[in-house]
C-alpha cells in the first residue's frame, strides 16, 4: 500500500517538476527582434529647427531693440508669442539676441536710447547683391562693447530676460549673442578678449538652468565659454573655407576640450545661405551634410529655403541622425514566470544618432494585461544620457506581484525625457506604441 500512494504522489509531482524545468530552463526564453525605420521624429533637442519637418524646436532671432524699444520698458509679447506658437505645435524655442543685424530696415538694432545715453558706436554700411552679407545696403550702427554704457545696459537687459525665461522647459537653448553683426561674433571694430569675456559672463549669470551655446567665431573666447559648459554653433555650413577652418585647423588650435563638447553640451549648426545660393558658387551640399554628421551636431537652424526633390534624402538623413536616435534591437525575457518572481529582461539598445541626450531621461519597463492597463511598472537603473552612438547592452528585473492573476501579459516599455513633463520619446522600431509605451513582448504569467 506505501509503494502505491509513493507511486501516485510520483506521478502528482512529475508535471510540476517538468514545469519547473521549463520555466527554468533555456528552452523557456525568447528573443523578440525589432526593425528599424526611417521615420523623421521630433524629440526634445535633436533633427531640424524647422516647419520643414516635424521638429521640436523653433528657432528666434531678434533685435534687442524689439524686446526693450524704451528703457526699462520690456516687451515680452514679442517672446511669449513666439513661445506660444512653439507649443502649439509641441516644440520649444531656441533664441539669440542681436545688437547689430545688417538685416534691420532701418538703422537701429541696439535701442536708439542706448546711444542717446551715451553709448559710443560705429556706423557700417553692408549689403546689396550678395543676399548672404546684409539686407537693403543701408547705414546702420553697430555699438562699442567696450562702452560702459553699453557694458551696463546690456547686462541689465540680459539679467531681466534671464529672470523670466531661465529653467522655461519651453526655451530650449539660448545662443550667446550681443556681440557682432547677427550676433555671430565677428565685427570689423573688435572689443579687447576681456570686454568679450564680460559679455559670455552676462550670460552665464543669468541662465543657470537653460543650456546656452557660444558662437564659434571667436576662437579666444571660445575655449572660456567651453570651460563653463556651453555648446557652440557654426552658422556658415557649406562653404569650404569654414569646413577647413575648423577642429584641427591653425585657427582652433587653442580652444581646449572643442572636439570633445559634443558629449557634455550640445552642438548647432546653420547654413551659409540657401540651397540655390550654395549650388550658384559650385559648394558641395553633400559634404555640407556629412560635414554636419561628423561633427556631432544635434540640431539645424533651417534657412535653405526651397530644394529639389533630389536632395530631400540627405535632408531627411540630417533630420534622422541629428542629435540622439534611439533603437531598440531585440529584448529577452521567460515565455512564463510564476507570480511573486522576478521577471529578467535583458534588452539591446543602440543609439544611432551622431550625438547624445542632454535631458533627464529615465527607461521604464510596464507589465501590461491585454487591455493595456499597467499591471506593476519600475524605472530601469540605466541613464539614457550616457548612451553614446553604439550599441548599449541593458539588464533589468521586474516584480511580478504575488496577486497577479494568471494569463498572459505584455511587456512594454517606455523612455520618458523627465526634464520635460515626462514626455515620451520615439523608439525607431516598426511597433507603433500606445501612449509613448511600445509593446515588446508577450508572456504568460501562473
Amino acid at each position: 500500500m506505501k509503494n502505491i500512494r509513493f507511486a501516485w504522489s510520483i506521478a502528482l509531482l512529475l508535471p510540476l517538476v517538468m514545469a519547473l524545468r521549463v520555466w527554468s530552463g533555456e528552452q523557456n526564453w525568447q528573443e523578440v527582434h525589432y526593425r528599424e525605420v526611417d521615420t523623421v521624429f521630433a524629440d526634445p533637442g535633436q533633427g531640424w529647427m524647422s516647419r520643414r519637418f516635424p521638429s521640436s524646436v523653433l528657432y528666434l532671432r531678434f533685435d534687442w531693440a524689439d524686446v526693450e524699444p524704451e528703457e526699462g520698458s520690456l516687451n515680452w509679447k514679442f517672446i511669449d508669442d513666439a513661445i506660444a506658437t512653439a507649443k502649439a505645435r509641441g516644440a520649444s524655442v531656441a533664441m539669440r539676441v542681436m545688437t547689430a543685424n545688417a538685416h534691420t530696415r532701418g538703422y537701429y538694432c541696439s535701442p536708439k536710447w542706448l546711444f542717446d545715453l551715451g553709448c559710443k558706436g560705429f556706423e557700417y554700411t553692408v549689403g546689396g547683391d550678395d543676399p548672404t552679407s546684409g539686407g537693403q545696403r543701408i547705414p546702420r550702427i553697430e555699438p562699442d562693447y567696450s562702452d560702459p554704457v553699453y557694458l551696463t545696459q546690456h547686462g541689465a537687459f540680459m539679467a531681466a530676460v534671464g529672470k523670466r525665461y531661465d529653467g522655461d522647459p519651453s526655451v530650449e537653448f539660448l545662443d550667446i549673442g550681443s556681440y557682432g553683426i547677427w550676433g555671430e561674433w565677428h565685427s570689423s571694430h573688435p572689443a579687447p578678449v576681456t570686454v568679450r569675456k564680460q559679455i559670455v559672463d552676462m550670460y552665464l549669470q543669468a541662465f543657470h538652468r537653460t543650456r546656452l551655446v557660444f558662437m564659434s567665431d571667436d576662437p579666444e573666447v571660445m575655449s572660456y565659454a567651453l570651460a563653463h559648459g556651453t555648446g557652440f554653433r557654426r552658422d556658415g555650413v557649406g562653404s569650404p573655407w569654414h569646413e577647413q577652418n575648423w577642429i584641427g585647423s591653425p585657427r582652433y588650435a587653442g580652444v581646449q576640450g572643442m572636439a570633445d563638447t559634443w558629449k557634455k553640451a550640445p552642438i548647432v549648426f546653420e547654413w551659409f545661405g540657401d540651397y540655390d545660393y550654395m549650388k550658384s558658387k559650385g559648394w558641395s551640399f553633400e559634404a555640407a551634410v556629412n560635414f554636419m554628421l561628423h561633427n556631432h551636431v544635434s540640431l539645424i537652424n533651417d534657412n535653405l529655403g526651397p530644394v529639389p526633390p533630389e536632395v530631400m534624402p540627405q535632408i531627411q538623413k540630417l533630420g534622422r541622425l541629428a542629435g540622439y536616435r534611439f533603437v531598440l534591437r531585440a529584448v529577452r525575457l521567460p515565455k512564463f514566470v510564476a507570480r511573486g518572481a522576478n521577471l529578467p529582461v535583458i534588452m539591446k539598445w543602440e543609439n544611432v544618432g551622431v550625438a547624445r541626450l542632454y535631458d533627464a531621461c529615465e527607461l521604464q519597463l510596464s507589465l501590461q494585461d491585454p487591455a493595456g492597463h499597467a499591471v506593476v511598472s519600475t524605472v530601469v537603473k540605466t541613464d539614457p544620457r550616457e548612451w553614446l552612438p553604439g550599441a548599449q547592452n541593458v539588464a533589468a528585473q521586474l516584480a511580478i506581484p504575488p496577486s497577479t492573476a494568471s494569463g498572459e501579459y505584455i511587456l512594454a516599455t517606455a523612455l520618458i525625457d523627465t526634464d520635460r513633463g515626462h514626455q515620451p520619446l520615439h523608439v525607431a522600431i516598426d511597433v507603433p506604441p500606445q501612449a509613448g509605451w511600445y509593446p515588446a513582448s508577450r508572456l504568460t504569467i501562473d
